[in-house]
């Protein structure tokens, strides 16, 4: 019995690390307030960086969707759509982001 949990234990790490390489890159936007870049790691770290300012995050995938981890407490989530993610922010509102490596 511990060996098969050991087993489903192995096999789900594995799936969740292949998730965040699929995902991990540098994704961009532009719009009336200048442009936006996000990388993610495959680690699961992030930054969010608008400008000068630089944002670091945690981010993992669930159920289709990118969650978004702030050190503040804040969680974001955005919709993978293909080579983009769709997210609204409570400032900017919604940005699509392509990636672009």
């Amino acid at each position: 019995m511990m060996g098969v949990c050991l087993l489903c234990l192995c096999v789900a790490v594995c799936f969740s690390c292949e998730s965040k390489d699929k995902y991990a890159g540098t994704y961009e936007a532009k719009d009336a307030r200048g442009e936006v870049r996000v990388e993610l790691k495959s680690s699961g770290e992030g930054v969010w960086i608008a400008g000068t300012q630089e944002v670091s995050f945690f981010w993992y995938i669930k159920g289709g969707d990118l969650r978004v981890n702030t050190k503040e407490g804040g969680v974001l989530v955005g919709k993978i759509e293909g080579n983009a993610i769709r997210i609204s922010l409570p400032v900017r509102g919604e940005m699509v982001l392509k990636k672009t490596q």
